[in-house]
């Protein structure tokens, strides 16, 4: 019997454990005793936009005209965001970071979404994908934003992404690099199997700073070497859970990542700001 909680690991858990600002404390706070950050407008403009695309993703799969329904989506879902989460704990919100003129800025990058995205293949929107696995109980499951037909029996794997850094940029680099669009690839094609996933990447908007939409694709990762990565994972966590120890910087070893920025625990852990005692110390010599 799997000690992991619900049984369910997502590619959002493994980054929390795993990523590159991943921690096993931060892992224990937000899945083990359920403490859930602020939801920030960054956070709240990703969900708005998703919602808004995937309308457009629809209209495109049946037809339907492919303008009005997004904007009214963005638009609704930021002027009324949900109040709780699906199991029914409330929402807090820290919109202080939101630009005033964040709806402009939403409705923009959605116009440009829509030209540029009108001849896009989409077969299907929020795909469930799962995976099972002999070392343990738990189940590897995720949802995929988009899935696009690019040839004839070849698919792209696709996630929806936003920011309101004015500075970000989704890379190929990155995507080549990035766990979920990975994992999210294996998964469907093993569900697919008379399928090709060819690529795998995103289709993002900058919301801050100059608006700006794009996408960036690479091929699609080999799945062997991904499902032993996830493998190794799905053990750690499952030793973490068993075990009550859960290492204050994840498996990134080589790197120090707790700080306030990366980490809405860092307050509440005792290896976060409790432990950090600015002593000055004079060596020698005088100031």
């Amino acid at each position: 019997m799997t000690t992991i909680p619900n049984g369910e690991v997502s590619a959002s858990k493994f980054n929390t454990a795993f990523g590159r600002a991943g921690c096993g404390m931060k892992f224990y706070y937000r899945y083990i005793e359920n403490i859930r950050g602020l939801t920030s407008a960054s956070l709240l403009a990703g969900i708005a936009f998703d919602k808004a695309t995937r309308a457009f993703h629809e209209n495109l799969i049946s037809g339907a005209p492919t303008h009005g329904s997004a904007n009214e989506v963005f638009v609704d879902t930021w002027e009324n965001p949900p109040d709780e989460h699906r199991d029914g704990e409330a929402i807090e919100y820290d919109l202080s970071d939101a630009p005033d003129d964040i709806i402009p800025r939403g409705l923009n990058a959605l116009e440009q979404y829509v030209t540029q995205n009108n001849a896009m293949m989409p077969t299907d929107t929020q795909v469930f994908v799962e995976a099972s696995f002999e070392e343990t109980d738990a189940k590897l499951i995720g949802y995929v934003d988009v899935v696009e037909q690019i040839a004839p029996g070849r698919f792209a794997i696709t996630d929806v992404k936003t920011s309101l850094s004015s500075r970000k940029k989704w890379t190929a680099e990155d995507a080549m690099r990035d766990p979920q669009l990975a994992i999210y690839a294996v998964l469907w094609q093993n569900q697919n199997p008379t399928e090709t996933v060819e690529a795998v990447g995103w289709r993002h908007a900058r919301l801050g700073g100059k608006v700006d939409v794009g996408a960036t694709h690479v091929s699609a990762p080999e799945p062997t070497a991904i499902m032993q990565r996830v493998a190794y994972w799905m053990s750690e966590l499952e030793q973490w859970c068993e075990s009550g120890n859960f290492p204050a910087t994840g498996l990134d070893k080589d790197s120090w990542v707790c700080s306030e920025k990366y980490c809405d625990y860092y307050h509440r852990c005792p290896f976060g700001s409790k432990s950090q005692k600015m002593i000055p110390i004079q060596i020698g010599g005088s100031k």
